[in-house]
């Protein structure tokens, strides 16, 4: 009982070595060293400025369609009674060839019939003239009795005032003198309806000329051509078959041209036609688009590990904006898509072939270019001497899907941040890394190289 009631004043000792402690390490402490604050640099990727050539282009999609497309629309009724040995949906036919006959009996019938009317328009016409002819002289002789009775008269009157003829002599004579005057007036009146008679024969003629030459134009009918070379699209006739006029015999397309049409957006548009060309539609009707706005153009398609290119030229813009998407319609021409086929490598461009269509501008020389993502609203943010950023304006001209054409605000060879700088504070350290990979693809992207 009598230790634990001691037991407490056992803790003094202990208080008292941890206050020595204490008081040691007092005295001896140093007072605290104020350590200057060091400015942190934040690392970036960047790229020096590189001024090249840009080459401003667009990709786009689209399906082959022949230029031409013909249909052989019977223009004739009548029976097929020859057919193309080749005449097969998907045969390629050479321009001029014959297709097929149809039954041309009905027009060489048709021929004859109206050279058997003109042949007897003309024998008429010529028993015109000869009538005319016979008549005339037959007046002139009409005419000369007349005169002979016109002096009989006069004899006669003589007489009959002398008392040496009767009245009734005279009457008699003066009725020849009138029956010879209506012969001549008969004859006149003949004579005035033959010019008549001849126009209406000849305005007669020339009908059955027509009507001739419709019927020779209707035999030619008989015979089908097709007109350029083209391939056999459809087939809707066989031998024997009767066709009416109207009936569509065959469909062809035509291999010697080939169409692909895009749609571009406008703003891409504008990107590609910088130029100062001013068109007017009384020129030369846009024969050479293409050449008149600098575009160019490249038909491509991927099969397998092939890459099988068309060249291929602009040649019109569809007539209006497509209301929903806001584009434009460049149709894009295939000279001879049927040349050069390889089986199983590169082969003919075909009806509704799906192909990606290039469309380039004209170059745009000495071009300072940055990429896409380097753009801030109008803002870079560059890197100055001192490695610090300034976010510096700038003026966007053309652009492409990943780069960026600058009219104004940047040189060649400064040196741009392209990596996310989140927050950008102007004046802030940068540890720079130049990423030549990013470099070069913006250059293979502008299609140019480092200008020297």
């Amino acid at each position: 009982m009598k230790f634990n009631k001691f037991k407490h004043l056992l803790i003094i000792p202990a208080i008292l070595i941890g206050v020595g402690i204490f008081v040691y390490q007092k005295k001896n402490s140093s007072k605290p060293v104020r350590m200057p604050i060091q400015e942190r640099a934040t690392a970036v990727r960047v790229i020096r400025v590189p001024q090249t050539t840009v080459f401003p282009y667009v990709m786009a999609t689209g399906n082959s369609q022949p230029s031409q497309v013909w249909q052989a629309v019977a223009q004739v009724s009548g029976t097929v009674i020859a057919l193309h040995p080749h005449l097969k949906k998907g045969a390629l036919i050479n321009a001029d060839e014959i297709l097929m006959k149809l039954d041309p009996s009905d027009y060489k019938l048709a021929i004859a019939y109206a050279e058997t009317e003109i042949e007897n328009a003309r024998v008429q016409l010529a028993q015109v003239d000869i009538h005319e002819e016979n008549a005339k002289a037959s007046l002139a002789i009409e005419r000369q009795v007349l005169k002979i009775a016109e002096d009989e008269l006069q004899r006669k009157r003589r007489l009959f005032d002398s008392g040496s003829l009767s009245s009734s002599d005279v009457e008699k004579e003066q009725g020849n003198v009138l029956t010879q005057k209506q012969r001549i007036q008969t004859l006149l009146n003949s004579i005035n309806l033959y010019p008549v008679d001849r126009r209406r024969l000849k305005v007669e003629s020339a009908k059955l000329e027509t009507q001739l030459a419709l019927a020779k134009l209707n035999l030619e009918r008989t015979t089908i051509r097709i007109p350029f070379n083209g391939r056999i699209a459809a087939v809707n006739v066989e031998y024997h078959q009767f066709v009416g006029q109207g009936y569509i015999m065959v469909i062809a397309d035509g291999i010697d041209t080939a169409e692909i049409s895009v749609q571009i957006p406008m703003a891409r548009l504008g990107n590609l036609v910088q130029s100062d060309t001013v068109l007017n539609t009384e020129d030369s009707g846009y024969a050479e688009l293409g050449k008149l706005l600098g575009l160019s153009a490249r038909v491509m398609m991927q099969q397998n590990s092939n890459l099988i290119e068309w060249n291929a030229e602009v040649v019109r813009v569809n007539h209006e904006l497509d209301p929903r998407t806001r584009t434009v319609g460049i149709i894009i021409e295939v000279d001879k898509p049927y040349r050069r086929i390889q089986p199983g490598k590169r082969p003919p461009l075909l009806k509704g072939l799906f192909v990606d269509v290039e469309l380039t501008g004209r170059p745009q020389i000495d071009s300072i270019v940055i990429p896409w993502s380097a753009l801030h609203d109008h803002r870079v943010y560059v890197v100055n001497a001192e490695k610090r950023l300034e976010r510096r304006n700038i003026t966007p001209g053309i652009h492409g899907s990943d780069y960026v054409v600058v009219k104004d605000g940047l040189t060649a060879g400064e040196q741009i941040v392209i990596s996310d700088l989140v927050p950008a504070i102007d004046g802030m350290l940068l540890k720079t890394f130049d990423d030549e990979q990013a470099l070069a693809q913006l250059l293979s992207s502008v299609g140019g190289s480092i200008h020297k």
